[in-house]
Formats: C-alpha cells, structure tokens, sequence
C-alpha cells in the first residue's frame, strides 16, 4: 500500500497529464470547409518561476557586550594611628633635706691615733650622699677624749646649727655627753661607743649606734683565746665604760668555759703602768687580753714584752687595731709584735679596699662611720625635715623589713617612691633594735705576722640570741 509519500507523487502526476490534455484539444478544435479560419495557436509559455527570495543574510552576530570594567576596588580605610604610648611617669625626685652634721672626735688624747680612718669614711659617705643628689655637711670639734672638752665641743656644734651629732668615739665621752643631746633632742650616732649602758638607760632616747655593744665582741674574745689553749687568763683593761664592761663579760664568759682569769684594771691618766704589769708577771698567765686604748694599752704591750711576756700570748681588743701599733712598741722592728691578735670590727671587703688607698690599710671602726652619716641623712629624707623626734621615729624602719638596698643612692631612691628600705651598711647589715643597736655585727680576728696586722677569720654575731 502506497505510502503517504508516494501517493502525493502520483496526484502530482495525475493533474500533470491533465493540463496537458487541455493543452491539446485547444490546439484541433473549429468546423469543417474552407473559409473558416485557421485555427491560431498560442502558446502558452509557463510562467517563470518565481525567482527564489534572496536568502535573508544572516543577522550579524551580536557584538559581545565588553565585560564592565571591574569596579575599582573600594581602597581600605586607613589604619587609625595607633595610640600613643603613655609617656613613661617621671622617676620621683627624692626629698632633698639640707642635714648638718656636727662631728665630735678625737682629733687629740689617747684615741687620736684610731681616728684617722673613721674620718676618711665620714668624708667619703658625704661625698657619695651629695654626688647622689643629697646635701650633708659636716662641722667637726676635738673632744681630746676628755669629757670636760666634750662638753664644750658639743654645745658649740649645737650653736653652731648641728642638726645631729656623729660621735663621740667613746663610751666614756658619749656618756659626758648624752644628756645635753637628750635635752636638745639632737639624733647622735656613734660608729665606736660600745657600753651595754646606752641600750637601756633612759636619757639615750636620741641615741643609736654601727657598732654593737660589747655583748657581741666578748664571746669572741673568750673563744677565741681558749680555743688556742689558755687555761689561766690576765685580764687587763682601763677603769673606765670600755675597759670595765668588756674584762666583766670575758671574764664571765671564760668561767663559763672552764678557763680561770684575773682582772687587772688601771687609770688611763696614771703616770705609768708599772705596779699593773707586775700584778700580771704575778699571775703567770698563759694569755693576756688587754682592753686598752691605743696609747695607755701600748705602753702596757710595750712593759709586759720587756718583761718577758711575749706577743705571742697578747691579745688586744678593737681600740688597739692598728696596722702600725707595732712602732709604738719599737719603732725599728716591724716585727716586734709577731704572733700577737686583735679582735674588732670588720666590714664590707670591697670598702676597705677602697678605703685602705687613703688610710694607709687602717680599717678600724671605719665603715662603721660610713654607715652613721648614711643612715642620719637617710633618716632625714623619710622624716622629710631634720626634726629630731621626726628623725628618731624613721630610724627602726631603715635597716629592716623593706627591699634592700646597699648606698644611699639607691636607698633614697626606693624612699622617693614610696617603698619602705632595708639599709645594709658597708659595716655589714644592721637590723635596728628599738634600743637603737644594731642586732648583727661583722668582726674579725687578725694577727701581725712579719709586721703585718692580717685578717685570719670573720666572724658574724646574731645578737638576737643573747635576748
């Protein structure tokens, strides 16, 4: 069966034939006889075809839109700056309170000779108070380790304007002077005075010391001349504060040991000493403990050696410590004191290295000095005026129970920001009683060994543990 295809060709077809069929009888068609006219024919021409349309060009392809520029990207805000930094606070400025000091000294008597290197230490502290900012200055008057003349030194330094006193070196001369100071109520700090008198008595109020009591010195003493052996021990010292409180402790405290001892006091101002070294040769001791001074305590080294009594069982205490005690003795042999030992204070070694440049290597009391000028300014500076009663009650807190600090510099610089101090001295550290001693001492043994007086060992007291 034709399919829909094929049967559209043959209908095509069809109508084809039949145009031409019409075609030709049109062609043979009129009458029979002459005289009719011949048929035309017209050829009928198909119509052209219709030329084909143009073909519609094509639309141009549409130009690609340019991608938009892209947006220019936003620029970032700038940074805020940041903040300044807070300038850092200023350091405070310490209190600067003009301090002056009235110093009473041996500079004539029998202590004259031991003053030298306390005096070069007092110049040095106030060197390195006012290179540190502070204002300290110093005015001085002799006491001729007289009282008389002590009396007088000290209230001309008080007319003067004194607002502390530094000294005396004595027990004996503090003691003619305490009173005057107390009434005044002048501070006074002594680098030497040693008597257990001042730690209770009450018009030493004012009254505050670098050096311990004689409680400290006279375990070592004892200890140190049984331990080399003495078992029967003369005792020689000055009738007077110094001589008598230490030959009682040493005394005692040989007793305590086991050793025997007999004490033999003597007058300082007395002519000589004759009748006290043969009460000694009487004795037979096998060690010798002098408490003197340097002159009158000399001279009694000097007697005991020409009677026999070598320096090899002498032993001084601290107002006999002198590199150069032996040309007192004989000046021609250096080495005429060989064996012999002194037992006293010692201090920073870095100090006395220092001072020794201009002391001829003579220490003796020396830092503890230093120390006495250090803490009156330091004193000042807390109490913020030169007020005695100001000033006394800034004392108990300098040496204990703040940050530390080892100079003035750094300790007034811990006071001008408000921070409590804890003042360890060039004698070593202090620790303030409410006495006014300090409850810590630093001491030496030392010994002349071919003319030269050399430290053997140091020893530090805690005198907490005679409370």
């Amino acid at each position: 069966m034709p399919t829909s295809r094929a049967r559209t060709v043959i209908r095509s077809l069809f109508v084809s034939i039949g145009m031409l069929g019409l075609l030709l009888v049109a062609a043979c068609g009129g009458g029979e006889g002459e005289g009719e006219a011949e048929p035309t024919t017209t050829a009928v021409e198909p119509a052209p075809a219709p030329e084909p349309a143009p073909a519609p060009e094509p639309a141009p392809a549409p130009e690609p839109e340019p991608d938009p520029a892209p947006e220019p990207a936003p620029e970032p805000e700038p940074e805020p700056d940041p903040a300044p930094e807070p300038a850092p606070e200023p350091e405070p400025e310490p209190v600067v309170v003009s301090l002056r000091i009235g110093r009473l000294i041996p500079e004539t008597g029998p202590l004259a000779p031991l003053a030298g290197p306390a005096v070069e230490a007092m110049h040095l502290a106030v060197e390195d108070i006012n290179a540190a900012g502070g204002d300290v200055s110093v005015t001085s008057a002799d006491t001729a380790t007289s009282p008389d003349v002590a009396i007088e030194a000290v209230n001309r330094l008080l007319a003067e304007g004194a607002d502390v006193i530094l000294g005396p070196a004595s027990s004996g001369i503090t003691q003619a002077v305490i009173q005057t100071l107390y009434d005044a109520k002048i501070p006074q700090c002594s680098p030497s005075a040693q008597s257990p008198a001042f730690s209770t008595q009450e018009n030493a109020a004012y009254f505050f010391r670098t050096v311990p009591p004689v409680q400290a010195v006279a375990p070592i003493i004892a200890n140190v001349v049984a331990g080399d052996g003495a078992t029967r021990v003369a005792l020689v010292g000055r009738a007077d504060e110094y001589g008598i409180a230490i030959t009682g402790l040493v005394a005692t405290l040989l007793g305590q040991i086991g050793a025997e001892s007999e004490t033999i006091l003597y007058d300082p101002a007395a002519a000589s000493f004759d009748a006290e070294v043969a009460a000694v040769v009487g004795y037979s001791p096998d060690a010798i403990v002098n408490v003197g001074f340097f002159i009158d305590g000399g001279s009694i080294i000097r007697d005991l050696i020409e009677a026999g009594l070598g320096p090899e069982i002498q032993y001084g205490s601290d107002a006999l410590f002198h590199p150069y005690l032996w040309q007192l003795i004989d000046p021609n042999n250096p080495m005429v004191l060989d064996g012999m030992q002194i037992i006293g204070v010692a201090g920073n070694e870095a100090f006395n290295e220092r001072l020794t440049a201009i002391s001829d290597g003579n220490v003796n009391f020396a830092g503890q000095a230093y120390d006495c000028i250090v803490l009156l300014a330091l004193a000042a500076q807390i109490a913020g005026s030169t007020d005695g009663d100001a000033m006394l009650a800034a004392f108990p807190g300098i040496t204990e129970g703040g940050s530390e600090c080892h100079s003035y510099a750094d300790c007034a610089a811990l006071i001008a920001a408000g921070q409590d101090i804890d003042y360890v001295g060039v004698s070593g550290p202090l620790n303030f009683n409410a006495a006014g001693d300090p409850t810590v001492g630093s001491y030496g043994v030392f010994r002349f060994e071919n003319g030269n007086l050399g430290i053997t060992r140091s020893i530090e007291v805690d005198l907490t543990q005679f409370n």
